[in-house]
């Protein structure tokens, strides 16, 4: 029974292979050596100096952002660089991002059908009588991604000689969709030779990619020895085939891609396992490998009802769990069962899927502090391959290009394999049943609960069984043995799994607010740009200033982190710092909080030191707040339109400006998670769920053809939630 008992957690090693660039601060390095509990760098020169770290100190300096890992930067046979450094996928047109997406899938749909099949070797005579269907399966699922926007409904059925090309191109660069784009640039390689003799080049070079693997230079030897006959073969008058230098002979067999190469001389099996694409079935064996995402409608009344909560609720709150539609997004990873990521909403979307990508990317530690579980929730990272249905929140065209920029993989289990479904599904049921081991929330005394009307101040009910549902999955299910993983529990699983295999770098925070970010548009200043009251400044926006003068400049914003923002310029990325000293970790909503309290106070003042809002921050993190805003429950999700309205409103109630603290300030504690903190129904940035919910059902009712209209709403003050008669259902 050993393996019950939860194991401790402290850290997972982070994989860095020879390949790899490695960056600390503005150096460059390659690994030297990686055993025994211990990373060692050396920089990238003719005399390189050495630097050693612990694994756990290059976890967790590279957790923070302060080592970056660019995965096969020094790789022989790197195919296109990126001829446009900072840009993202979803930086190209939509028509090219398309046309990416539909050869991933047709490489997908060609290796699942290999592998069924025993293997099908990429010619005309195997492949091309398939190429057909395959193109129909990929299309099928890009066309789903699209949402019928047509951009790949008549793309031609590739040859099987462009589809190697592409196949080689996917493979060597470590399964990176952005080397699909179209006329994607790199560097050009060109032979002044005529077109006839380097066909016989070429069939020479794919010579070299053969079982008897054979050297370079016997290759050579043979090719010389062919263009020799044939040119005494050759009619007078006839141009002779010209022979290649060694040296350029070399360079065309490199051309052909490691994976090619090695696949040829040592097979399928070898060639998979070196390049890390092994596909044994479904026997997923390594954290990350395999991460799947489903979604799940729940009846919430009788889920409160199995909860033992139902009769706890007051008439109001049961009057609004009636009318919500609940359902529920997870993401788990296959080879240990545990959970990764997970989020409520009252319908599947992009949004709710697009949060739970990046949840499984991230530390949760806290938010498993804030709802009060006894087991942290250790489980993150950045996975190789993410499994999802058809579903069209799951599959879209805002989904797809944010999990092709994070460089992971996206498919779907094919036709006939159903042993590839129901992790997920069968999951929910065993979920369900562990929520009955919570008797819903109550205050521990009078003290606690002091003023707190959960009716007021919960958004809707539903943050009550969020938070216990959420309890149940860290505290039960992660700690409950598994019959699928043989008895073992996922939290063991995870912990022993992740000791074992190294976890894939993460992807740096300001990379991650590239993708995820939300989106908004400021005016640059001679103080750069201004976002809630903060000026963002660099060298970049200096010059682009002096050149320009004001102009319009799109921005992304994190909202757990606001110490940075990015802004694009001529198609990049780039970054600029707030320029008051605001540190890491303040998140968007605790910064609008304080706001509003310290205008509040100094409303009449011209200038507000940043001591004054770290004040404000402590007492949000201690009453908690902050635990609150920084973790909702209850569907609800920070929006740019509530944030834009926040900061009209600021704007005109606030007369100060926000300076740089006077002294250093003390370091400021974790925010306390309190099981009373419920996120307020009017707090800054947040959306108003109930009224989210009234136009989806009004957009649904419209798109069926029925009258555009609903009961009229009747909040106040008073009432923010609303009333049961609010919805027409």
């Amino acid at each position: 029974m050993s393996n019950l008992s939860p194991k401790p957690f402290s850290y997972m090693p982070i994989k860095v292979t020879v390949v790899d660039r490695v960056t600390i601060g503005s150096q460059h390095y390659r690994l030297s050596r990686h055993y025994g509990g211990e990373v060692i760098l050396e920089t990238v020169e003719e005399m390189p100096r050495f630097e050693s770290f612990s694994e756990l100190e290059f976890y967790e300096k590279h957790v923070r952002g302060e080592i970056k890992i660019e995965e096969n930067y020094f790789s022989q046979n790197r195919k296109t660089p990126d001829v446009h450094p900072g840009w993202l996928f979803t930086d190209y047109s939509p028509k090219k991002q398309a046309k990416a997406l539909f050869y991933e899938q047709l490489i997908h749909a060609y290796d699942n059908l290999s592998d069924k099949e025993g293997g099908i070797n990429r010619t005309v005579e195997e492949l091309g009588p398939r190429m057909a269907s395959l193109a129909l399966e990929a299309l099928s699922i890009v066309g789903k991604m699209q949402n019928g926007g047509g951009s790949v409904q008549l793309q031609r059925i590739p040859s099987v000689g462009h589809f190697n090309k592409m196949y080689r191109l996917f493979k060597d660069s470590g399964g990176r969709t952005i080397t699909l784009v179209s006329k994607d640039e790199g560097p050009k390689r060109t032979y002044r030779v005529d077109p006839e003799s380097l066909a016989v080049w070429q069939e020479y070079a794919e010579g070299y990619a053969l079982p008897n693997r054979p050297s370079v230079k016997k290759q050579h030897n043979l090719l010389l020895a062919a263009l020799d006959g044939l040119n005494k073969a050759r009619t007078k008058g006839k141009h002779m085939l010209q022979p290649p230098s060694y040296k350029v002979f070399a360079k065309i067999i490199k051309g052909l891609g490691a994976y090619h190469i090695h696949r040829g001389r040592h097979g399928k099996a070898s060639a998979d396992k070196k390049f890390g694409f092994t596909r044994g079935g479904f026997g997923f064996f390594r954290p990350g490998q395999r991460v799947d995402i489903d979604e799940k409608r729940m009846d919430l009344m009788a889920l409160f009802k199995y909860a033992d909560m139902w009769e706890k609720l007051t008439d109001d709150e049961k009057n609004e769990a009636r009318r919500i539609r609940l359902w529920v997004v997870v993401a788990m990873d296959i080879a240990t069962r545990y959970i990764l990521g997970m989020r409520f909403c009252t319908k599947p979307n992009s949004k709710t899927t697009l949060e739970v990508i990046r949840m499984v990317m991230e530390d949760k530690s806290e938010i498993s502090d804030f709802v009060g579980a006894q087991s942290q929730w250790i489980g993150y990272g950045r996975p190789e391959r993410f499994y999802t249905d058809i579903g069209s929140a799951l599959v879209n065209d805002e989904v797809a290009p944010k999990i092709a920029e994070c460089e992971i993989g996206h498919a779907r289990p094919t036709a006939g394999t159903p042993q590839a479904r129901g992790h997920i599904e069968s999951s929910f049921r065993g979920h369900q049943r562990i929520v009955s081991f919570y008797q819903g929330r109550t205050f521990k005394d009078v003290v606690e609960k002091g003023d707190a009307d959960p009716v007021k101040e919960a958004s809707v009910p539903i943050d009550r069984i969020e938070r216990e549902y959420l309890r149940a999955i860290l505290d039960i299910y992660h700690n409950t043995p598994h019959e699928g993983l043989g008895g073992e529990t996922p939290h063991n699983a995870w912990v022993r799994q992740t000791q074992l295999y190294k976890m894939r770098p993460l992807i740096e925070p300001d990379v991650k607010r590239h993708i995820f970010g939300m989106d908004e548009v400021r005016t640059l200043g001679p103080e750069g740009l201004r976002f809630l009251g903060i000026n963002y400044h660099s060298p970049v926006l200096a010059k682009w200033h002096l050149q320009d003068g004001s102009v319009d400049v799109p921005i992304r914003v994190d909202v757990g982190n606001i110490r940075s923002i990015s802004f694009k310029k001529d198609g990049h990325w780039y970054i600029a710092d707030n320029q008051i000293g605001l540190p890491d970790d303040i998140s968007l909503p605790e910064w609008m909080a304080m706001w509003e309290r310290v205008t509040r106070e100094y409303a009449k003042s011209t200038a507000v030191t940043l001591d004054i809002f770290y004040a404000a921050l402590r007492d949000l993190r201690e009453s908690g707040e902050a635990a609150a805003l920084r973790n909702p429950l209850g569907l609800r999700r920070v929006t740019m339109e509530n944030v834009r309205s926040y900061e009209r409103a600021l704007l005109h109630k606030a007369g100060f400006t926000v300076q740089a603290a006077l002294a250093a300030p003390a370091p400021l504690a974790s925010p306390v998670g309190r099981r009373s903190a419920f996120l307020s129904a009017n707090a800054p940035g947040y959306n108003d769920i109930v009224t989210d919910d009234e136009a989806l059902e009004l957009a649904e009712k419209v798109a069926r053809g029925g009258p555009a209209k609903t009961k009229t709403s009747r909040k106040n003050a008073n009432n923010p939630v609303g009333t049961a008669d609010d919805i027409e259902l």
